[in-house]
């Protein structure tokens, strides 16, 4: 049975300083701090007109510019870029007389300041703080618990090869993203980690190969990202009806099947679930809506249809009857038949000799 999902974020870090021994350390020290469940990508720039350069091309979640640069200094990178990238949190690194400087910038709406030399220490809590922010919900980020939630339910309906699910939950989570105020690359980039997940866990499951950089989304905005993202998960699910060649595995039928096999083990929803290789929310989920019952009465209706039945056929003692279909408590057995059938097993017993 799969674990709690969890998912890994990509923050895409720039250095900007024209001094290679403070690029390379502060680079260094970033790329070695101990983040849980996060991937560092580190670019490094030795002028602000490349940095420029750079922010025409791609958005960066952090930055970390020295101020004081020949051509295009910190503070006008700052000013220039700011407005346009919204998500992004800037970092200076100055100087002793340089104060003045970082006043300004904290006019921008600049956040941390790092005073040179930048030690281990500084640039470490410095960085946890930022992602910190970063995983915080707001309007313009992702909630991290729902996307867990929402990779929970995806890998369940992939596995299972049930488009209908891959396209509810997707349509219903859309329709609250739209609203959000979220930067298109952000969504962009968050959609692939999700995809890359769930190609990974699949492949987890055994007996299914899929390729970890098979998948292309692409959109200009966050309901054609979400389309995309829909087709991605549904061509996944047409990959896995080809290699099992049509050889579907129905989970509710299994199921049935399966505890009606096991009537005299002590099987429970967690057993099931884990030899269909699915999340037992999920599959409690799946099996109420398939069925109209939880698996547990579904177990005890099957369990006391067989009691009335080696009853009606057999001589076998009423502790016997308990034993085989997995009751090692007599009372326990005792009070559920009387509640399913209105009698006590001796009773129903005796009104079948009467008869």
């Amino acid at each position: 049975m799969q674990g709690a999902i969890t998912i890994s974020i990509t923050i895409n870090i720039l250095i900007i300083d024209d001094e290679p021994i403070v690029r390379k350390g502060i680079s260094y020290l970033l790329s070695h701090t101990e983040l849980e469940d996060v991937k560092i990508d580190i670019l490094e720039a030795d002028s602000g007109l490349i940095a420029n350069q750079l922010f025409e091309e791609q958005e960066f979640d952090i930055v970390f510019t020295d101020i004081n640069m020949p051509v295009m200094d910190g503070l006008t990178l700052i000013e220039k870029w700011s407005k346009k990238m919204t998500r992004t949190q800037w970092v200076i690194l100055s100087g002793y007389d340089e104060f003045s400087y970082a006043q300004k910038a904290i006019t921008l709406g600049v956040k941390e300041y790092l005073l040179k030399p930048v030690t281990k220490k500084m640039a470490q809590e410095t960085l946890v703080r930022l992602i910190d922010k970063y995983r915080k919900p707001s309007e313009h980020f992702l909630n991290m618990n729902e996307l867990e939630n929402l990779i929970d339910t995806l890998e369940g309906a992939i596995w299972t090869l049930n488009e209908d699910i891959v396209k509810i939950s997707l349509s219903s989570w859309g329709e609250i993203l739209v609203s959000k105020e979220m930067e298109v690359s952000y969504f962009y980039n968050t959609l692939n980690n999700i995809l890359s997940n769930l190609i990974k866990r699949v492949n987890k499951r055994g007996n299914i190969v899929l390729d970890e950089h098979a998948g292309n989304i692409n959109g200009t905005n966050i309901a054609a990202l979400i389309d995309s993202f829909q087709q991605n998960c549904i061509e996944l699910i047409e990959r896995i009806r080809r290699q099992r060649k049509g050889q579907v595995l129905d989970p509710i039928e299994f199921a049935k099947k399966y505890i009606s096999e096991n009537l005299s083990e002590k099987i429970t929803l967690d057993d099931v679930a884990d030899k269909l290789g699915l999340n037992s929310a999920y599959f409690s989920h799946l099996f109420k809506k398939e069925t109209g019952t939880s698996f547990v009465e579904y177990r005890m209706h099957l369990r006391m249809e067989q009691a009335l039945k080696l009853m009606d056929s057999s001589n076998m003692k009423i502790t016997e009857i308990a034993n085989s279909l997995g009751y090692e408590d007599l009372s326990h057995f005792t009070k559920t038949f009387k509640k399913y059938t209105g009698l006590s097993p001796s009773k129903y017993i005796s009104s079948l000799e009467m008869n």
